[in-house]
């Protein structure tokens, strides 16, 4: 089956050859242009357009353009998606090594020490992150209101305050 951008059994070499000039020429085609490139009246070249369906045959390969790059798109947005999936599989593969070596050097008293106390609430808001994600509940904001903090020691109050800072991202 013949499409219909393509020489059309009527259509002279000459003829189609301008066509084909005006086809390629794209979103911002236009007759007086070709015209005025091929050094031709332009009403000469509105009669072949006329004759030969320009209009008609230029949108519809415009539109199999379209249809052909949106396929394309979606190929490649499948591959982008397979290519993402496996690096974040051996991320994690790499982060559990990393955990599961972080954990047991935990059970040694001198490397829990070393944790911030930013590290450590970093690490309790990724986990309870990830156990949300995964549970499909929603991401929330806590908020702590009207509550007594006189039984804090002056270093959990300061830890406190810098947990806040950190959350609030005023850190």
């Amino acid at each position: 089956m013949q499409n219909s951008w393509d020489q059309q059994p009527t259509e002279s070499s000459k003829a189609f050859e301008r066509f084909a000039l005006y086809r390629d020429m794209g979103a911002g085609r236009s007759l007086r242009k070709l015209a005025r490139d091929l050094e031709l009246n332009p009403s000469t070249l509105a009669e072949i357009s006329k004759k030969y369906g320009w209009q008609e045959r230029v949108g519809a390969f415009d539109a199999y353009i379209d249809k052909a790059s949106q396929h394309n798109q979606m190929a490649q947005v499948r591959i982008m998606k397979r290519r993402q999936i496996a690096l974040a599989l051996r991320a994690q593969k790499v982060a559990e090594k990393g955990l599961k070596k972080f954990l047991r050097d935990m059970d040694d008293r001198h490397h829990l020490r070393k944790l911030s106390p930013e590290g450590l609430s970093k690490i309790l808001e990724t986990g309870c992150r990830l156990e949300r994600l995964n549970r499909d509940e929603p991401e929330q904001k806590l908020e702590v209101l009207n509550q007594s903090f006189d039984r804090l020691s002056l270093e959990e109050c300061e830890m406190l305050r810098s947990l806040h800072a950190k959350a609030e991202g005023n850190v």
